[in-house]
């Protein structure tokens, strides 16, 4: 039987946000992440057309997200009614060169459009420049994703690169794009607040 976690379910403000903020993911989340990802919408926007997870895939995936150390997840919360819409990670982690990748998905529909995604990735990258010394965060998108293009340039990002026709959907290629963002591109980064005696 499919929950969906409601405002009685506490969730901490780990970085806290204006209309969102980003917490810990939950067990009692996996039910909504498997009806999210067999959503075939989704998983093309998210570069995997044809993909339906399952709830023992969606189970696993969050097993192992909570034990890798090298993957950091959050829940994404709209404050108004602690209603969680999606999540968002930093992987593929390059200490030396100190850079990650960022994934985002927005599995609630409903709350597409609204600008959540855009404060979202601005969030994550942030806690990534302030908390883990990254210097640069890159991320893919799907050419054909305008909504997710959009959005990560309204978060800072810029085109670093294509793959031309690196996707087929509906016998249609698109380009894989590359965006990235750095330290010094980022602006005011508003989270050494957290840690009170950290000069900002």
């Amino acid at each position: 039987m499919e929950t969906t976690p409601t405002a009685d379910i506490w969730r901490p403000e780990v970085v806290p946000g204006e209309r969102i903020f980003l917490s810990v993911l939950q067990r009692s989340d996996i039910p909504l992440f498997a009806r999210w990802f067999s959503d075939l919408e989704l998983t093309t926007y998210l570069g995997q057309p044809g993909m339906a997870y399952t709830y023992e895939q969606e189970e696993e995936w969050y097993e192992r997200v909570i034990r890798d150390h090298d993957i950091k997840t959050f829940a994404i919360v709209v404050r108004d009614g602690q209603r969680l819409i999606g999540n968002v990670s930093l992987m593929n982690f390059d200490h030396r060169r100190q850079r990650a990748a960022l994934g985002i998905a927005i599995g609630d529909k409903d709350a597409w459009g609204k600008g959540y995604g855009s404060e979202a990735v601005r969030l994550m990258c942030a806690y990534g420049f302030t908390f883990l010394n990254l210097y640069a965060i890159y991320l893919w998108v799907l050419g054909c994703n305008r909504r997710a293009y959009q959005a990560y340039l309204k978060a800072g990002f810029r085109e670093a690169g294509r793959l031309r026709g690196g996707i087929v959907v509906n016998a249609q290629r698109y380009d894989d794009i590359l965006m990235e963002i750095t330290r010094d591109e980022s602006g005011p980064l508003n989270l050494t607040h957290l840690v009170q005696q950290i000069e900002s």
